[in-house]
């Protein structure tokens, strides 16, 4: 369904001025914005043919964990069209996943070493995680691709994760949004024809983290998203006011001469890599990342 929407949003989105201009073109070309409508629309139809076709195994907890996604996507939508204020950004996630917190276990193990009991305080805990997720997310972009490859890589790797320990309500969540993904990057790729804007990057951070938490693999979720986390320390060093977009490209390869405040301007400034290569590389840590959490919580 996200394969099929795309193209028909695309000339409606430049129709009504909803484009970005794609920083590292020359000539900065205008591009479709607010592409992840898409994605959020063929999720939530991927999660009424699983739920059709297989049931669930706590339909009310998942209910409010679809709520909680969307609430997401709902602020993203916000912000393409009115340019939030990063506080808000921030709020609105957190407020609207409670419900979904509130109805988690209060308990969190961490593997092999103690098992956590929040009490009363998992709702604060578990809705802040997810808001956390959520902007995290979406702060790693930039570039053409670059986000939704991330997507793709986090949620094959926990769903590989659920997979193992036979926790299988986070599938409900994870192989939707993985589709969603896969259809979308076909035109997000370099050169990109839409970028996802905050709608999808805001929901896509939310639905991992919401799957991680629904499949009580809290502790391999959080390493998963450790570029992100990174990500999130080097834009707090610039007060979140750093771009990750390249001070210039010439021949073909992206150049940064400011202060770092994201991974992507570490590797522009210690390598010559064209955009594509940049995102190739940042896919390749998160990779890197994944496997090496997966490969631990086999081995223990």
């Amino acid at each position: 369904m996200t394969y099929a929407i795309i193209p028909r949003i695309i000339p409606r989105l430049k129709a009504r001025g909803i484009v970005g201009r794609d920083q590292n073109k020359p000539g900065q070309p205008e591009v479709a914005e607010m592409g992840g409508l898409a994605v959020v629309i063929g999720f939530f139809a991927g999660v009424a043919i699983l739920l059709n076709v297989d049931g669930a195994g706590d339909e009310p907890l998942l209910n409010v964990s679809l709520s909680a996604i969307l609430g997401a996507a709902f602020v993203g939508i916000m912000d393409d069209l009115f340019d939030l204020r990063q506080r808000y950004k921030a709020f609105l996630p957190f407020v609207i996943a409670l419900p979904f917190a509130v109805a988690v276990p209060q308990t969190v193990v961490i593997p092999y070493v103690v098992t956590i009991d929040f009490g009363p305080l998992m709702p604060i805990a578990a809705a802040f995680a997810v808001t956390c997720a959520a902007n995290a997310a979406n702060m790693l972009e930039g570039f053409n691709g670059l986000g939704t490859g991330l997507g793709i890589i986090m949620a094959l790797s926990l769903t590989i994760l659920c997979i193992i320990h036979g926790r299988y309500d986070g599938i409900y969540i994870l192989m939707p949004l993985l589709g969603g993904l896969v259809a979308f990057l076909w035109f997000n790729k370099y050169p990109a024809r839409i970028f996802p804007g905050d709608t999808m990057m805001l929901f896509m951070g939310a639905a991992i983290a919401v799957a991680g938490i629904l499949s009580q693999l809290h502790v391999q979720t959080v390493f998963l998203f450790l570029p992100l986390i990174t990500e999130f320390f080097l834009k707090l060093r610039g007060r979140f006011r750093g771009e990750n977009y390249a001070s210039r490209s010439a021949n073909g390869y992206m150049e940064y001469h400011g202060e770092i405040e994201s991974l992507t301007h570490i590797v522009m400034k210690r390598f010559r890599v064209n955009e594509q290569e940049l995102v190739a590389f940042i896919w390749g840590i998160e990779a890197a990342v994944c496997a090496l959490v997966i490969s631990v919580d086999l081995l223990i």
